[in-house]
């Protein structure tokens, strides 16, 4: 890859970036609420990109070295890091707003309540998605298919956001959700859902 187009590939990212963030921050903006409650929702948003950039990104290792300009390593494990603190933050804040331990429960059935809190499943998908990670020395290649779990999951919080996210009133940020979740989609069916 020429410099040239490592340059405008890295100028495209940022520009991504800024966008999604913005378009974060004006819905937020539009909807005020009380603080703690801000707070859970700001998580949950910008949980969401991370995991978005952390998928993505994770699936062209090569290339992001490249635009990165250092090891991927050294800029996906923050990045994990902040994701996966910014994904917890939710339901344990929202946990503490609703004076309910039981909203961090998985719910199985009916249909429409599993999709509906399909969030709290994928909590728990992160958690094995990046344990995994942590002990792929010793999973050997194994860790590679239960990583793979955090596109499962990226997608029931898609879902979840979808039916009932009190942001996802946005048109805007309706729009942003699917264009992701298509992203997302293709990647995963570019690159396949199996180990490498």
């Amino acid at each position: 890859m020429s410099e040239t187009t490592q340059r405008v590939m890295r100028a495209g990212l940022v520009v991504a970036l800024i966008i999604q963030l913005a378009i974060v921050l004006l819905t937020l903006v539009q909807t005020p609420a009380p603080p703690l409650y801000m707070a859970i929702r700001t998580a949950a948003l910008l949980g969401y990109i991370g995991l978005f950039w952390l998928i993505v990104s994770s699936e062209y290792v090569r290339q992001m070295r490249g635009l990165l300009g250092r090891v991927y390593l050294k800029v996906h494990h923050p990045l994990s890091v902040v994701t996966w603190v910014l994904i917890a933050a939710h339901p344990l804040g929202f946990a503490l707003f609703s004076n309910d331990a039981m909203v961090l429960l998985p719910v199985f059935w009916p249909l429409q309540q599993f999709l509906q809190w399909a969030g709290r499943s994928a909590l728990y998908l992160f958690a094995l998605g990046t344990v995994s990670a942590l002990a792929r020395r010793s999973l050997k290649r194994e860790w590679r298919y239960l990583h793979k779990l955090n596109y499962v999951a990226f997608l029931l919080v898609f879902i979840h956001a979808w039916l009932i996210g009190t942001d996802l009133n946005s048109p805007l940020l309706k729009a942003l959700w699917l264009v992701m979740a298509v992203v997302v989609l293709a990647v995963a069916l570019h690159k396949g859902l199996g180990a490498r």
